[in-house]
């Protein structure tokens, strides 16, 4: 049987890796020793923009919270077994992030009503982010402008502009999101670290 996806193993595991204390990382990610404590031991689930600050603090890309290292040529990955993660009435879907040098990182997001990617936090980041709006409507906050997203719309933008998404309305939302984040070949890393799999997602 298939070892329980564990977010907190993972955030605990490169944290080790990188011989960071609890406490160091809270301040790097600008979140409280509790909140990380929290989140190590499964008690609670960070929402989007933690999992960024904490991909941020850790040096890695967000992938790795989601994604066993597998690598392969062709990713066909069935519905019913993406790891998930679920907060504050969001959840994400990881949808595979193992191909050599992939620079796409694709997540199934579903919105309850009235929820968001964490408040009115807003995130930066390298490259570029694509979404598809698959039911209901969201709405994406870009560099203080406001885009209503409705079935079959499309948004890319460069993600170096503070932005943030949220479902202000009374249905369900889905959405696939993109992450584009530039990055050359993996493969010295993968063959110098190949006991440590989170150094293969340390971003650039």
């Amino acid at each position: 049987m298939d070892k329980p996806f564990s977010l907190g193993e993972k955030v605990r595991q490169v944290r080790t890796e990188r011989n960071i204390s609890q406490r160091d990382l809270a301040r790097l990610a600008g979140l409280s020793p509790n909140s990380i404590s929290l989140i190590e031991r499964d008690e609670t689930s960070p929402s989007v923009a933690t999992l960024q600050s904490l991909a941020g603090a850790l040096n890695i890309r967000m992938s790795y919270f989601f994604e066993e290292e597998s690598p392969a040529s062709v990713l066909h990955i069935k519905s019913g077994v993406r790891p998930k993660i679920t907060s504050d009435g969001v959840q994400i879907e990881g949808m595979g992030k193992t191909l050599p040098a992939q620079e796409m990182e694709p997540f199934l997001i579903t919105l309850e009503p009235y929820a968001g990617s964490g408040g009115e936090r807003q995130v930066v980041h390298s490259g570029h982010e694509f979404v598809y709006c698959l039911q209901g409507k969201i709405e994406y906050v870009i560099d203080g402008n406001v885009y209503l997203m409705e079935v079959g719309d499309i948004l890319i933008f460069e993600a170096a502009l503070p932005h943030l998404w949220r479902n202000p309305f009374e249905v369900e939302a889905k959405f696939i999101l993109v992450l584009q984040t530039p990055n050359s070949s993996r493969e010295p890393i993968q063959r110098h670290f190949s006991n440590h799999p989170s150094v293969n997602h340390i971003g650039s």
